[in-house]
């Protein structure tokens, strides 16, 4: 799932407001981002999405819409050419490609270190015990860097930045050096969300691929 991308514009009064308002935070890292994420119980937005090269070159670039509820559900939606869906009810992952017209359904794994985005959806008590969270400013956002200690993880480090309480973008960075920076326009965050938006019915003809594991 990848985007094309959108710099945010920001003026000089922007970004002297966001670092003025991280040296006035009181909170701790870790307790600032774990607030941000407790916050927010459902989350709408269109996103890009772009992956980089170590060397900065371009890989791949989509565009899209999500939908984010708590907690672990998920409707990750793409645009053509690249047209891809993933939703979660918060126990099953269905993945749908449609050039392929072919579905790939596994279990839900609910451990933060190994699915990143459950961040966003509900695992928010996960974040001390599996990462270091440092913070800081750039471009006008507040950043939040989440570090796991687990090295093995495929993933370096994680980045969310915010223009307040509203999620902007993040970034992914990994051992190779290559970067997945995803960007939100109309976000909403808190509102009401159709239950039906995270049931994902298997489309006639397709191809079934049932990764499930029983417990």
């Amino acid at each position: 799932m990848l985007a094309g991308s959108k710099r945010f514009l920001m003026s000089f009064m922007l970004l002297v407001a966001s670092v003025a308002s991280l040296a006035a935070e009181p909170k701790s890292a870790l307790d600032g981002f774990v607030e941000r994420l407790g916050g927010t119980t459902t989350l709408t937005a269109d996103f890009s999405q772009t992956v980089t090269d170590a060397q900065g070159q371009q890989l791949q670039a989509v565009t899209g819409h999500l939908a984010l509820a708590t907690p672990g559900k998920l409707r990750w939606e793409t645009a053509p050419p690249f047209q891809q869906l993933v939703v979660s009810d918060g126990e099953v992952l269905w993945v749908f490609d449609e050039d392929l017209e072919q579905v790939t359904i596994r279990n839900l794994e609910m451990k933060v270190q190994e699915t990143p985005a459950l961040l966003l959806s509900g695992k928010a008590d996960e974040v001390a015990s599996n990462f270091d969270v440092e913070r800081f400013s750039r471009n006008g956002l507040m950043v939040y860097r989440l570090t796991p200690k687990d090295h093995s993880q495929l993933f370096t480090a994680l980045e969310f930045g915010y223009n307040g309480n509203d999620l902007q973008e993040m970034r992914i960075m990994d051992a190779t050096g290559q970067l997945t920076l995803i960007k939100l326009n109309n976000v909403e965050r808190n509102v009401k969300l159709d239950r039906m938006a995270f049931v994902f019915d298997v489309p006639e003809g397709a191809d079934v691929i049932d990764a499930r594991t029983e417990f």
